[in-house]
Parts: structure tokens; C-alpha cells; sequence
């Protein structure tokens, strides 16, 4: 037996590999959350840009029939799959918040370009 400090550091010692993928993920449902709004607000100006846009807003008919929660749900899923993104210790379930994050996102922008329709 050797009292030599390398013969100790030799040993296999297990190391976790940098969670390179997960600040991946973090950083693109980061990004995917700041493009939100400025879509969001091209999105309402499209919506505005349509035919039936200006009779709905001066005299109330031919608006859109989708709920208002409908929209709150898809702000609020969006918004938690963001919270769960950022904090997530599985890359799995990292993965399918991010996704799950886009969804929502695109079915607000969505609601809000058939607003008027």
C-alpha cells in the first residue's frame, strides 16, 4: 500500500458530465419567451388588419366566438411550461416543457390572428 496521494486520486471517482443540453434548453425557452410578446403584438396587429376587424370593434358583429379562457389557458400553460423549463432537473422533462411552452405560445398567437374572424 503506497501512501502516495496520486495512487488515491487514481481511484475511478464517479464525475456527472456538464448538463450541457439543459442550458440548451434553458436558453432557447428564454429566447422562445422574450420572442413572445413581439409576436403577440404582430399577431394583434395582423388580427386588426382584417376585414371583419372594424365592424367588431365599432358595432360588435362578426366577432370571433372563441371563449375568453381559452386564451387565459394558453397564457397560463405557456407560463408554467416556462417555470418548469427553467427549473427541471430531468433533460426529459426539460425537453417536453420546452415544447410544450412552444405549443402554447403558438395556439395564443393563433387565438389572437382569428380573433376577428
Amino acid at each position: 500500500m503506497s501512501h502516495d496521494p496520486r495512487a488515491r486520486a487514481a481511484s475511478p471517482v464517479p464525475v456527472t458530465p456538464p448538463d450541457v443540453e439543459g442550458a440548451r434548453l434553458r436558453k432557447r425557452s428564454m429566447i422562445w419567451a422574450g420572442l413572445f410578446v413581439p409576436a403577440a403584438v404582430l399577431a394583434g396587429i395582423v388580427a386588426l388588419m382584417a376585414e371583419n376587424a372594424a365592424r367588431c370593434i365599432e358595432y360588435g358583429e362578426g366577432c370571433g366566438s372563441t371563449p375568453g379562457y381559452a386564451y387565459v389557458v394558453s397564457l397560463a400553460l405557456a407560463a408554467v411550461a416556462f417555470v418548469v423549463a427553467q427549473g427541471a432537473d430531468r433533460a426529459t422533462v426539460r425537453r417536453a416543457a420546452v415544447w410544450t411552452q412552444l405549443g402554447a405560445e403558438f395556439v395564443f398567437l393563433l387565438l389572437v390572428m382569428t380573433t376577428f374572424g
